[in-house]
């Protein structure tokens, strides 16, 4: 034996996939949420804000994503 580990899947990739995955659906959940507080409000401005702030989200998580966790 040579005291090598034996290659199985790392957890590494799976973590950053996953975690891109949770900012993006925050993202998007934030975004919605904006949209449908503010409708009919004469607060644009806090609405732009808020969903700023779901882009915010969703723009790096769709980063960490792109990559595939199994290599493919």
């Amino acid at each position: 034996m040579t005291g090598r580990r034996a290659r199985g899947p790392r957890l590494g990739p799976w973590l950053v996939y996953i975690l891109g995955r949770v900012l993006q659906v925050t993202g998007l959940v934030v975004t919605l949420v904006a949209a449908t507080a503010f409708f009919g409000t004469p607060s644009t401005v806090a609405m732009l804000r808020m969903m700023l702030v779901g882009v915010v989200l969703f723009v790096p998580g769709w980063l960490l994503a792109r990559r595939d966790p199994q290599g493919r």
